[in-house]
């Protein structure tokens, strides 16, 4: 795989699924009042354009990549069955697979989030700072961004020094740019660090958000 590949989602795959992420539940989670979430754990099969639902519902990572919520064990309930079963999503996961080279049998998890800004107030997209997530792969598309400013995804190329827990870069990221619909950023987490920026609301009166897919998966 590449160190990072942009590539854009035909428009069908982003129309089938964006309808679904106003059906997004909060969650009890530390973030879960303003990062609204689905999540599911998929296994890919022999048929390129297929996968199976597993039976995963938790989602824990260890706080060596996440200072704001490692080694806790969150609960999410699974993306919506008429999601999992559509042409666009089918897509989505397909070109993910392709780009990566991933063979049959290897598990995908994907989450499907809706960040909020509410009321003028600034809003951490990526609470836990510079990161990597643990994984080999990871992609992150946009689905829709609506009365928001901020929300740029970052990517960094060299190491980082740890600093109360989280990580410094020590240069300037060589990716800063917005998720729009369609736009997806694949990184090779092994050897790339990425973050966001917070957002804000264009109009404080009414609520922002942005919408998107992560998925990540081992060789």
């Amino acid at each position: 795989m590449h160190l990072l590949q942009m590539n854009d989602l035909p428009d069908f795959a982003v129309k089938s699924v964006a309808p679904s992420f106003d059906h997004l539940p909060k969650t009890n989670h530390k973030d879960g009042k303003y990062r609204l979430r689905r999540y599911s754990v998929v296994e890919l099969m022999t048929e390129p354009k297929f996968f199976k639902l597993t039976d995963v519902n938790t989602f824990t990572q260890s706080d060596k990549y996440n200072n704001f919520q490692g080694n806790v064990t969150r609960e999410f309930e699974n993306l919506e069955e008429e999601v999992l079963e559509s042409d666009g999503f089918r897509e989505i996961v397909y070109l993910f697979r392709t780009i990566n080279k991933l063979s049959h049998g290897t598990q995908v998890d994907i989450h499907q989030m809706r960040i909020i800004a509410l009321n003028g107030k600034v809003t951490q997209v990526s609470p836990e700072g510079v990161h990597r997530d643990g994984y080999d792969f990871i992609a992150m598309i946009g689905i829709l961004r609506y009365n928001i400013k901020g929300g740029h995804l970052l990517v960094y190329n060299n190491s980082k020094e740890q600093f109360k827990g989280g990580y410094l870069p020590e240069d300037e990221p060589f990716v800063d740019l917005p998720l729009d619909a369609g736009k997806m950023v694949c990184v090779d987490d092994r050897r790339l660090w990425h973050n966001a920026t917070d957002i804000t609301p264009v109009d404080c009166t009414k609520p922002g958000y942005m919408d998107s897919l992560i998925l990540t998966a081992e060789k």
